[in-house]
């Protein structure tokens, strides 16, 4: 990943100066156009990569987690109480915008139940979706 980023930053600073080497003759507008749109899709390409290294390195950490949240319950705009499984183990913590506290080891696991809204939702989002392919 390092060196990803290594060689587009050396490849963006080698560019330019490249660019102001061969620049001899009187300078063309289209030449200048065709240069300014392809500098311009060098920098978006360049972002869509690195988001998309960033976005499979990220998954890549979290895929194959111990950890999930098993239910939580807001308590108000920015305050909640988490059931948090990890490993075999669950806790019950307090969630603020400050801070984590554990406020209990669970003994007895809790099963999360399928909420039937989200379910609901869910398949009504899938109807609009395969409506809009036909």
């Amino acid at each position: 990943m390092q060196q990803f980023l290594a060689l587009i930053i050396i490849a963006g600073i080698s560019l330019p100066a490249l660019a102001e080497q061969e620049t001899t003759s009187p300078p063309n507008s289209q030449v200048e156009l065709l240069s300014w749109v392809m500098s311009l899709a060098l920098v978006l390409v360049t972002i869509f990569v690195c988001a998309w290294v960033l976005k499979k390195t990220r998954l890549s950490q979290f895929a194959g987690g111990q950890s999930k949240v098993v239910t939580n319950l807001a308590l108000g705009t920015r305050e909640r109480v988490m059931v948090v499984e990890i490993g075999e183990q669950q806790y019950l913590i307090g969630v603020t915008a400050q801070s984590i506290n554990l406020l209990d080891k669970l003994d007895k696991p809790i099963v999360a139940k399928p909420n039937k809204m989200s379910a609901s939702f869910t398949k009504q989002l899938q109807g609009l979706l395969a409506k809009n392919e036909k």
